[in-house]
């Protein structure tokens, strides 16, 4: 007899979408169900996640179909979906949870149900949006776009008579992980220097790629960008403060794509303000959406996105293969 598994989708990864990259759990013993979290709209859909990223994953309660046939199965795939621990402890015959996310907070993970991420599912999407922001930043694109449809042909900009190229600069990665390594591959091409601070990355996995790791404050001082690719922990809360980021080059640019908690928004707006960095570009706030009278807003030295630097079609639909074979792996560790 087959166990049941119930994948749950929703609007980034619908369950069909689940279905056919999970397809092998059905040679696996396994009786696979699609379904999807009933949240239709995507401004709902992101305001639901903020919640649950605030407020844990029992702060939105799911309907009582859902969590019927939650309460049913051997094996749950989500995606967005919250699991709150009341309800994971309501299924003994629960073995497994798979998320087709790199993060964990719509998942009671201390529930006492091994859980399964899908970790550097985001690495190319996050690596890519990062060089370009980089580039659009130091090179005004999005700036000489804006005033161009304003009908306004600008040439002279905050960084004006201090234009960087990427070749022979050198640009330092706050975390090491998949997105950390996947940019420093990036712009290597680009003929940069790389340093890297992670103190829990093997010295030698970054000498492989040809990056030097270095302490935090030296590598600050030392880089021409730096780029966040931390996750957000009680130890990097305000990693990147007001004194650290005056050891930052007036020239220098801080490109954030990670989490907004690593920085002092404040004193980042401070030195933005009073030209302390030449300039940076953002894709996480402390604040989403952005408010309409937010610093940022006025300041022409810095490059704002939505959120978005993960949001590729194809990281969302190579997310549920690829939580396939870390499911895999995880059965063949279990039977050692």
């Amino acid at each position: 007899m087959t166990a049941p598994a119930l994948l749950i989708g929703d609007l980034f990864i619908p369950g069909a979408v689940m279905r056919d990259g999970l397809e092998p759990l059905a040679t696996a013993g396994y009786s696979v169900e699609a379904c999807d979290w009933p949240v239709t709209d995507y401004d709902e859909l992101q305001r639901l996640n903020r919640q649950i990223e605030q407020a844990g994953p029992a702060s939105v309660a799911l309907p009582g179909w859902l969590r019927e046939k939650i309460r049913a199965a051997h094996l749950v795939v989500v995606h967005f979906c919250p699991l709150a621990g009341d309800l994971i402890r309501e299924c003994p015959q629960l073995e497994l949870i798979g998320t087709c996310r790199t993060g964990l907070s719509n998942i009671d993970t201390t529930a006492g149900v091994p859980v399964i991420n899908c970790r550097g599912r985001l690495a190319n999407a996050v690596a890519e949006f990062t060089v370009g922001l980089i580039i659009a930043e130091a090179r005004n694109i999005a700036r000489g776009h804006a005033a161009l449809k304003q009908h306004r042909w600008q040439r002279d900009y905050a960084n004006t008579g201090r234009i960087p190229e990427l070749g022979g600069r050198t640009v330092g990665l706050v975390g090491f992980g998949a997105i950390g390594q996947a940019v420093a591959r990036l712009l290597a091409a680009f003929g940069m220097r790389v340093l890297a601070y992670d103190p829990h990355v093997d010295r030698a996995l970054a000498e492989s790629l040809g990056v030097a790791l270095v302490a935090l404050d030296d590598l600050l001082r030392r880089s021409d960008f730096v780029s966040l690719h931390a996750a957000a922990t009680p130890e990097t809360t305000g990693l990147i403060n007001g004194a650290r980021l005056a050891l930052l080059s007036p020239h220098a640019y801080l490109i954030n794509t990670s989490r907004a908690a690593l920085v002092d928004e404040p004193a980042l707006i401070d030195a933005l303000q009073h030209r302390r960095l030449a300039g940076a570009a953002l894709d996480v706030f402390e604040v989403e959406p952005l408010p309409a009278d937010h610093p940022f807003l006025q300041l022409d030295n810095v490059t704002l996105t939505p959120h978005m630097a993960g949001g590729s079609d194809d990281a969302f639909r190579r997310s549920p293969a690829l939580l396939y074979d870390l499911i895999r792996q995880h059965w063949q560790e279990s039977r050692r």
